[in-house]
């Protein structure tokens, strides 16, 4: 590669944002020349760099993005160590991790859905960890846009350690309860961006990544009251309900949980030190 090249690398990559993990190798042998050129553009005017390049590296493997699907972010990686955790999984938990009780018999063989699943990031982190902890697993990855079923399918074939293991549902969480069987476990990152709060989100987020995966009414909290009633009827007794939320939306979704009947509920931070996501038992 020219130096001219690694000139606009170094403009591509400065002007990216913080959460990207880059390989700088791949990215020298896939951008170069005219399509490097090009990618810059793009960033200039403002698309996210995980659209440009296509992928997004998440928790320990490198998923498929693409206009249409929420970019995974480094805060939801919480979501999937508090999985772990609670399945006796995470040897290695730290800090609020250690509020999480794990499960009395960690199940041999797993059976859990992640809602609103998007590019399809939590589930399968959390398949492939139960998978390298020995265990089997059965998954349900459930979403309402197409692209994210698209997506999510192209991500389990190639990221999934057993692809077979993981199927990608077209569901609307907002409206009934999908046909799962019983769950140990029930993951999601739902949209809770407010309305007033999608007026002052970054041009990067509020005009590129889609709405449907952000926006969730007037205070945000549209979709938890119908993921619990989805957690109260397919969790088995004892399973557990673990959702990312917004930094303030905490004690709103603890106290959700405690009113509808969930115990030992805990909110986690992330590893920015905002509180981010919420545990709750069956």
């Amino acid at each position: 590669m020219t130096s001219g090249n690694d000139e606009l690398l170094e403009l591509l990559i400065g002007s990216g944002d913080d959460e990207a993990e880059l390989d700088l190798k791949i990215l020298r042998e896939e951008l170069e020349g005219e399509a490097l050129e090009k990618a810059v553009m793009r960033r200039a005017s403002g698309e996210p760099l995980a659209y440009i390049l296509g992928f997004r590296h998440f928790y320990k493997e490198c998923y498929k993005v693409r206009p249409g699907v929420l970019i995974p972010r480094s805060d939801t990686e919480i979501a999937v160590e508090a999985a772990l955790r609670y399945l006796g999984m995470d040897k290695m938990a730290m800090g609020d991790l250690l509020g999480i009780k794990p499960c009395a018999l960690p199940p041999e063989d797993v059976r859990f859905a992640d809602l609103c699943t998007g590019s399809g990031c939590i589930g399968i982190s959390v398949a492939n960890e139960i998978l390298r902890n020995g265990a089997s697993v059965s998954g349900y990855l459930v979403d309402i846009s197409d692209t994210a079923i698209e997506v999510a399918t192209d991500n389990v074939s190639s990221q999934c350690i057993e692809p077979s293991c993981l199927k990608v549902i077209e569901h609307d969480v907002l409206n009934g309860i999908p046909e799962l069987g019983m769950l140990d476990l029930i993951v999601s990152n739902p949209p809770y961006i407010t309305d007033e709060e999608m007026d002052s989100l970054d041009s990067c987020v509020k005009d590129h990544e889609p709405d449907l995966a952000l926006r969730a009414g007037d205070d945000g909290l549209e979709f938890y009251g119908p993921i619990l009633t989805i957690a109260k009827s397919l969790l088995k007794q004892g399973g557990a309900l673990i959702v990312e939320h917004g930094y303030g939306q905490g004690d709103a979704v603890r106290e959700l949980f405690e009113k509808g009947g969930l115990h030992d509920c805990l909110t986690l931070k992330d590893y920015g030190g905002n509180p981010r996501v919420t545990v709750g038992i069956k």
